[in-house]
């Protein structure tokens, strides 16, 4: 995997304690169930496993579901707390009215839609067109590997928010060729592209951590690709934290805490820790982009970053 030659920097900041008052357990203790989008759940599992270390008088569940399950049962009040690598489509916003659903939204993190290729496939650069063109079904053979390999897709399942976000960013809105092969866990998707010399799939950078001389992960852009004024047209990126957080890398999607509840409770105290200084150092570790944090880019070195 390709590595940016920049680092994401985080700096301290005073958030607000995880207690209503001093001395106060109110928000640190009971038991609390999240649904979490599948492409994040990583993350959220070890933002879980250590809130539960610091509050041993606490117990929280997190579920790995796909994005559309989560907010189906977010709608329905079988959950109160999920988590969403995507805002709320127009669809979900109109149900939610509909049920006259209140709830607060927490911006977390950003994550982005990596496209993730076989080790042994030369490709480093990816042109937005020809991701359409793949997953598409339009190019069916890699025409740069030596006896031109099917192109063999791996994309997540109906209701994986991945699929959606690279439907968006990448095809215009279309749907992916029925020849694209669903697979129901990113972690099972990263193996069937890391196994098929012709595989190319799309997952979240959550998901590739420990399999960065497993797979390659090309860079993105287009020729007309230019991400803000300043910088040059046809630029391409990799999926590398400091790209994401500028916007240079052109498939990314914010992280949402959504809840529905209404006390003051564990679930508060759940977000709180998300958003706190350790919390966001567990995204950042975890490969997505902290989003209630203040983030400098450090350059460290005078080549381009690859």
């Amino acid at each position: 995997m390709n590595v940016a030659w920049h680092a994401v920097v985080i700096t301290s900041v005073l958030l607000s304690a995880c207690s209503r008052e001093p001395g106060s357990t109110t928000l640190t203790t009971g038991s609390l169930v999240v649904e979490c989008d599948e492409s994040v759940y990583p993350v959220m599992r070890q933002e879980a496993e250590a809130f539960l270390a610091q509050y041993p008088g606490s117990a929280i569940t997190v579920r790995s579901v796909q994005a559309r399950e989560a907010t189906a049962n977010f709608v329905n009040d079988s959950v109160r707390v999920i988590v969403s690598a995507r805002a709320f489509n127009a669809e979900e916003v109109s149900a939610l009215k509909a049920g006259k659903v209140q709830y607060d939204e927490y911006l977390v993190a950003r994550s982005a839609v990596s496209v993730v290729l076989h080790k042994d496939n030369p490709v480093q650069q990816i042109r937005l067109g020809e991701l359409d063109s793949l997953f598409g079904g339009v190019t069916t053979r890699w025409s740069g590997i030596r006896g031109r390999p099917l192109v063999e897709l791996f994309v997540g399942g109906a209701d994986c928010s991945i699929n959606e976000i690279f439907r968006a960013g990448a095809m215009g809105g279309k749907p992916l060729a029925l020849s694209a092969t669903p697979v129901a866990s990113s972690g099972d998707l990263v193996g069937r592209v890391r196994d098929a010399r012709g595989g190319i799939g799309i997952v979240s950078p959550a998901w590739l951590k420990g399999y960065e001389t497993e797979l390659n992960v090309p860079a993105v852009g287009s020729p007309t690709w230019q991400p803000d004024t300043l910088g040059r047209p046809g630029q391409y990126y990799t999926p590398a934290q400091a790209y994401v957080f500028l916007g240079y890398y052109p498939i990314v999607a914010p992280v949402y805490i959504y809840s529905r509840e209404i006390e003051r409770n564990i679930s508060l105290g759940f977000i709180s820790f998300v958003s706190s200084a350790p919390g966001q150092k567990i995204i950042q570790e975890g490969a997505l982009v902290p989003a209630k944090m203040p983030v400098r880019i450090v350059q460290l070195t005078s080549g381009q970053v690859k």
